[in-house]
């Protein structure tokens, strides 16, 4: 009787985990749904919001790849590590440290590389939206941020899981 007890907490437990993730998964990319809605009604402000919260979602989804990818660990640890930096930084700092990887590890295998986008991506809009004019030029990048998310995101969810 206390094996089948112990067993099915812990199915259930590990269940739990899982669904948890698939709801991290499933509110990541709801949010740059809207955000990407959001910008282009020009709300750039709830859009930057809606970043700030991706970077905050990131953080939790990234040791998911790191556990089926352990080769991506510098890499994405680092990356993870500097987030709430990336949110104070400029914009060439952002592009130049992480997004050409100027402060992170040598990368290994690609799919890392697809991961810490969904990090850094997000990150950057946050940055355009703090530092830049609110122009069309700055709405277009913001755009293309979110774009770019939302095209690497589907190769990330299903490596992780």
């Amino acid at each position: 009787m206390k094996k089948s007890i112990i067993l099915g907490l812990t199915v259930l437990s590990t269940s739990l985990v899982a669904n948890a993730t698939d709801n991290q998964w499933d509110a990541y990319y709801q949010k740059a749904s809207q955000a990407q809605q959001q910008i282009g009604a020009g709300k750039l402000k709830e859009a930057s919001a809606a970043a700030k919260e991706l970077v905050t979602i990131s953080k939790s989804l990234l040791p998911a790849v790191v556990a089926k990818k352990p080769i991506c660990e510098a890499y994405l640890s680092a990356a993870v590590k500097a987030a709430d930096e990336m949110l104070t930084i400029s914009v060439d700092e952002i592009e130049r440290d992480y997004h050409a990887d100027g402060k992170l590890p040598p990368v290994k295998d690609a799919a890392c590389y697809h991961a810490k986008d969904l990090l850094v991506h997000p990150a950057t809009v946050v940055v355009l939206a703090t530092n830049q004019t609110h122009d069309q030029k700055t709405k277009e990048q913001m755009h293309d941020e979110i774009e770019e998310v939302l095209e690497h995101f589907g190769q990330v969810k299903q490596l992780a899981q």
